[in-house]
């Protein structure tokens, strides 16, 4: 592999993603002072029969972009030229990868909602799908837990348990179960599978003895080394190794794709939480990021619990997806929660019929109005369940022991509770087809408010043509970069959402307003059920506009100083503006009567012009 030194003159950068169907790939240069996407260019995936060579697709994207920029990128042997010279040739080639089904894992713990849910944590964050945790007190019996071991075939596994100092017996007996099942790899026959031990480091040599011979066995810091803290860093680079070493290497073409890149490969879910926290990081900011795809739904945060240290979190719901588990997010969400977003009657088995046709043709798109609003108001039950996962999940650490004074036990927190605050949440950043290739960004907006509901003033976006991989494992290499491309010509700034927390208990306004918009000061009173928007766009550079705003909520509700409370703040604006929310929070369209939910849903439609009047 190419060594590459953060130092070197960097002037072009061609990063690929080699995802499961498509290969993208994009063209970065340093143009007057700034670093700015060029071209993008995409071929189909040729991991699979019948070409099983994963560099032919990137070789086939690559060539669209050198056909669209005018710069010669490969020689006449189908290599990437390196250095870049004029116009010929890059300084950088990156690549992420979720190809042949990603990176699968299984991961096993002593206790499920403590070392078993920090191992989950640690594989989700290194970009891996889960498919099962294994804990001893998980009810399943161990003929069951090897049976299942052996039936799943990931391509590595996690095994961590008990603190440092603690008792060994319970993680050797799983150490013992996983060396029972004597798992294969689900790549490539002739190696062992790789098990990393990340748990108490009293039971290493027990653990050695148990699974030496059966397993590729590589030992780290334990991931739980007291309840109070996790340490989950060590893992995840270990996961990244061996994802590299054996899953890649196992795969078609992947050794030639490892000798071209300048970084290691990375997987793509990995390379999106890498971005979002190297955005996060740089401007203090707390953020969730969701990407929708056809067969499952990523969500990544970062929250700052204790104000100081940002905590990444990401989660895969495997089983909501808008093409391939589109059946499944109807099923759990059930049909009146969909329809509830829709206004005006359909026909239950037409509804059905058309679920059953987008999952059995995944490529196909809305082709009426009808049809689109309907596809929308599934990606808002699909995001909203894919949330509610995610705010289970990413909690303060569980199973540590709170001092508790008299004023505590007048607070509903606790050991477990979840991080995620959407008053304090500053940035909502969309992806994947449903929202980033919606007919018009009002669409996206709405999507994300009505799954999400943020609170107070939080910023909207989505990335425009799913860049974030690539930027992701270009700030290993290139931070400013990555950081400089995924403002200006990655995310599509909506706007600003503001909406007061509170439940109204009668009709009347829930908020005054006072904003300095370029065009003049506007001056008002937020209605309960009512929305609205005002023009604040973006600038020539692509960056947002901004106008101070002073905020008074009424008695009762809460703009994020606390109920009742004025605030003056900066909204940011974009293509869509500020989206003024006076539905309350929390939400709850079910009081409305049939009636009055289909009047209301019409008027705030017309009002954030989301679909065309005449539909309406």
């Amino acid at each position: 592999m190419a060594k590459f030194d953060k130092s070197d003159n960097v002037k072009v950068i061609l990063a690929t993603d080699c995802g499961s169907t498509t290969t993208k790939a994009i063209l970065i240069e340093h143009v007057n002072g700034e670093y700015r996407l060029m071209v993008r260019g995409e071929a189909p995936t040729t991991v699979e029969a019948p070409f099983e060579d994963v560099t032919m697709g990137v070789l086939n994207a690559v060539a669209e972009v050198e056909e669209l920029s005018g710069r010669k990128l490969l020689d006449e042997n189908g290599t990437i030229i390196s250095p870049a010279k004029d116009k010929v040739g890059t300084d950088v080639y990156i690549s992420t990868s979720s190809a042949g089904g990603g990176l699968q894992m299984m991961v096993a713990g002593v206790v499920r909602s403590m070392t078993a849910e920090s191992a989950e944590r640690a594989a989700l964050g290194a970009g891996a799908i889960v498919m099962d945790v294994i804990a001893s007190n998980d009810k399943r019996l161990p003929h069951q837990q090897i049976e299942r071991i052996r039936h799943l075939r990931p391509d590595m596994i996690l095994l961590s348990g008990g603190i440092d100092g603690g008792t060994t017996t319970h993680v050797v007996e799983i150490a013992e179960l996983i060396a029972a099942a004597d798992p294969r790899p689900r790549l490539g026959s002739s190696y062992k599978l790789p098990v990393i031990y990340a748990g108490n480091v009293g039971a290493r040599e027990p653990v050695s003895e148990a699974l030496t011979d059966k397993v590729d066995l590589k030992t780290v810091d334990n991931l739980r080394p007291v309840l109070e803290r996790e340490n989950l860093g060590p893992a995840r680079e270990e996961i990244h190794e061996l994802f590299m070493e054996h899953v890649m290497a196992q795969a078609p073409g992947y050794k030639k794709l490892m000798e071209w890149a300048d970084a290691p490969i990375m997987p793509t879910p990995g390379a999106v939480g890498l971005i979002i926290q190297t955005i996060a990081e740089k401007y203090g900011i707390e953020a969730v990021g969701v990407d929708i795809g056809g067969a499952t739904t990523d969500v990544f945060s970062v929250f700052r619990p204790d104000e100081k240290t940002p905590v990444f979190n990401r989660t895969v719901s495997a089983n909501l997806g808008m093409s391939y588990s589109i059946s499944n997010v109807f099923a759990e969400a059930t049909l009146p929660m969909v329809m509830r977003w829709v206004p005006f009657e359909m026909d239950e088995r037409d509804l059905r019929n058309r679920i059953k046709n987008k999952m059995i043709r995944p490529t196909t798109i809305p082709q009426s109005m009808e049809e689109l609003i309907f596809e929308q108001a599934v990606a808002k039950e699909a995001l909203r369940l894919a949330f509610i996962q995610h705010k289970n999940f990413a909690t303060v650490l569980k199973g540590v022991q709170q001092q508790r004074t008299i004023a505590d036990a007048f607070e509903q927190s606790s050991s477990g509770a979840t991080i995620v605050n959407m008053m304090t949440l500053d940035m909502l950043i969309g992806s994947g087809g449903v929202l980033s290739h919606a007919p018009r960004r009002q669409q996206s907006a709405l999507m994300m408010i009505d799954a999400f509901l943020p609170e107070g003033v939080t910023r909207l976006a989505v990335d425009s043509i799913f860049m974030m991989p690539q930027l992701g494992v270009l700030t290993e290499v290139q931070p400013e970069a990555a950081t400089e491309v995924f403002e200006k010509d990655c995310l599509i700034h909506l706007g600003s959402c503001v909406a007061p927390s509170g439940r109204a208990k009668k009709p009347g306004p829930i908020m005054k307003y006072t904003i300095e918009l370029p065009s003049g000061t506007v001056t008002g009173s937020l209605q309960h059920l009512e929305m609205k928007k005002l023009e604040l766009g973006v600038q020539e550079n692509g960056l947002p506009q901004t106008a101070r705003a002073i905020l008074e909520p009424e008695r009762g509700f809460d703009c994020g100083a606390g109920k009742g409370n004025r605030i003056e703040t900066e909204l940011h604006g974009g293509v869509v503006g500020i989206i003024l929310d006076g539905r309350g929070r929390p939400f709850d369209l079910s009081t409305l009567s049939e009636k009055e939910r289909v009047s209301h849903l019409k008027k705030w439609m017309i009002e954030l012009d989301i679909y065309p009047q005449e539909k309406m």
